[in-house]
């Protein structure tokens, strides 16, 4: 007498088994995608923040680039020798197309700071370094100290300067406005496109003291 056996064979099973390793993969790789993108989207967040903190502080303290002029003080109080050597700015120093050096009295504590904003590195990304602090009281010699890193993402700062009529100049005594535009890319490469993104912004500064 014979029984009739109703089951999966040993192929069917090995079907299931592959059909079920193929849906296990893709889902892996789905969640793959999914870390991939939402990394490089708080990669792009930290790398917009970063722009906007270092062009605020860029141009809070080129607006005061010049401030106090001599005009503030008496001159024969700035001629005694018991005057502060660092009360009068000298205002911009240094104006180059990446690079630009300017005194100011930047914290409005009475006293004249020293500032130099630059790029380093040999290629992109580049480093956003401020170098900076208060003149010496003594004799108005530059500040020590270490250079602080505004951003390592840069891939370009670019300078532009203005005289009164709006025209482009690169003499220091003619300039009055400045024009700041930096470039920051992503740590990491987007995973659609395979190329880095990046995020760029400017800003027209009026020094009231140029």
């Amino acid at each position: 007498m014979r029984s009739d056996y109703s089951g999966f064979t040993i192929l069917e099973l090995l079907v299931v088994l592959a059909i079920f390793v193929i849906l296990l993969g893709a889902l892996f790789v789905k969640m793959d995608e999914s870390q991939e993108v939402s990394s490089i989207s708080r990669d792009e967040s930290e790398m917009v923040q970063n722009l906007q903190d270092a062009l605020a502080l860029v141009n809070a303290e080129m607006k005061m680039a010049g401030f106090p002029p001599a005009s503030y003080y008496d001159w024969d109080y700035l001629r005694a020798p018991s005057t502060y050597r660092n009360l009068v700015a000298e205002g911009l120093l240094e104006a180059g197309p990446q690079s630009v050096q300017f005194q100011g009295d930047i914290n409005g504590d009475g006293e004249v700071d020293y500032v130099h904003y630059y790029l380093s590195g040999p290629a992109p990304p580049y480093s956003l370094n401020r170098f900076g602090g208060k003149l010496n009281r003594a004799d108005g010699s530059l500040p020590s100290g270490s250079p602080q890193k505004l951003s390592e993402q840069v891939e370009s700062f670019q300078l532009r300067y203005f005289d009164r009529y709006g025209a482009e100049t690169t003499v220091l005594q003619d300039i009055r406005q400045i024009e700041v535009r930096v470039t920051l890319r992503s740590r990491q490469v987007d995973p659609l496109t395979h190329v880095f993104r990046s995020a760029s912004r400017s800003v027209r500064i009026c020094p009231l003291n140029l």
